[in-house]
């Protein structure tokens, strides 16, 4: 059964989505072969393996402006970008730091440096903290050393391996949140690294009277608010297409399966009770689709309030669409489902985490005022 997508006009012309698109898939193919992806899993991971290539091929430029040298996509650009590199399972932190630290280096004036280093593939930033599901737990407070920092983040993905770590905190005496810029070789001692089930790579990171420099202060008092609330939509938006893309090729595989294995002497597709169960997969699909596309398109122009119920509502439906698609389609492979060997474990495992890390980064609080 062929997978509907929903066609919605971007800033960016079809033509030139097209060809973004054509580039994508071909660097999935390339060099995410399920095999290989297998193998590097097994290793140490580099995640930085790639991620010249994806300067190469200008996609971390996507969520920025061309003024600044982007490629002036819009939320929804974006997030059809993470649908399309969710097939190949990227290790590479494609939203967490082009999309989500790079909102945050793009909301101060001066950064032009900065962001032509992320764009060109020479640096990594990844931000740590902020996410509104999680208890705000990092304190800094001035005196004539420096800035002290403290306090702890959990489950931080990618930070092992970054450049820049721009942290959230609030300050001692008047609580208001502001962001520094550090470079992670500096604190590096701070990070404990593990795997997440995905096979990924997290870190919990203590700070304990960290003295930094006061050039670390890279954004303060509303400005840090605002571009806190932007990096929060788009970093929603995007985990729910990247769960969109990982679910459509579950899809994909699945519905193969069922027509190619034969069981007693006939295709599974030809069973009804498979038939109906793939269309419920379908449908719950076809649901987070419709969800996510509508949640990247309001962004730029719905207001707070909207958004913020609508994130919630999307998270929601994300969640349940997702654990009936995995499971669903773990079920339908039998006992080869849960092996690392058959790709199918791996996109339901990843879906496990995009749901853990959609609570970190949604206030579920806001249906009780929704």
């Amino acid at each position: 059964m062929k997978v509907v997508e929903a066609v919605m006009p971007t800033p960016l012309d079809s033509e030139t989505k097209g060809i973004i698109e054509s580039t994508l898939l071909r660097f999935v193919e390339e060099c995410y072969d399920p095999a290989e992806r297998h193998k590097r899993l097994a290793q140490s991971i580099d995640y930085r393996h790639y991620w010249s290539t994806l300067a190469e091929l200008g996609v971390l430029g996507m969520p920025f402006s061309a003024e600044l040298g982007g490629m002036g996509g819009s939320t929804l650009d974006t997030a059809d970008a993470v649908a399309v590199l969710a097939k190949g399972l990227i290790l590479e932190p494609f939203v967490d730091s082009a999309v989500i630290a790079g909102s945050i280096l793009a909301s101060r004036p001066d950064s032009q440096e900065q962001i032509d280093e992320l764009i060109s593939g020479e640096s990594i930033s990844i931000l740590l903290g902020g996410r509104q599901g999680d208890v705000d737990s990092l304190v800094v407070h001035s005196d004539q050393s420096g800035l002290h920092l403290s306090g702890f983040v959990r489950v931080q993905p990618y930070a092992d391996q970054a450049d820049y770590w721009l942290v959230v905190a609030r300050e001692a005496k008047s609580g208001r949140r502001v962001i520094l810029r550090i470079e992670s070789a500096q604190l590096a001692r701070c990070a404990k690294s593990y795997r997440l089930i995905d096979g990924r790579v997290a870190s919990d990171i203590s700070f304990s009277d960290e003295v930094l420099p006061v050039e670390s202060l890279w954004l303060e008092g509303g400005q840090a608010e605002s571009a806190l609330e932007w990096a929060t939509q788009l970093a929603v938006c995007c985990l729910c297409a990247e769960a969109v893309g990982v679910m459509a090729n579950l899809l994909l595989i699945t519905g193969d399966y069922l027509r190619t294995r034969v069981q007693f002497g006939v295709p599974l597709s030809s069973f009804q009770a498979l038939q109906h169960r793939y269309v419920d997969m379908q449908m719950v699909y076809l649901e987070s689709q419709a969800i996510s596309r509508k949640l990247a398109l309001c962004q730029e122009n719905d207001a707070a309030e909207t958004s913020a119920w609508l994130r919630f509502a999307a998270t929601s439906v994300i969640e349940r669409s997702a654990d009936k698609v995995g499971h669903e389609a773990i079920q339908m492979h039998g006992g080869m489902g849960v092996t690392d060997e058959l790709v199918v474990s791996h996109y339901n495992n990843r879906l496990v985490v995009l749901v853990r890390m959609l609570h970190a980064w949604v206030d579920q609080d806001v249906a009780l005022w929704g």
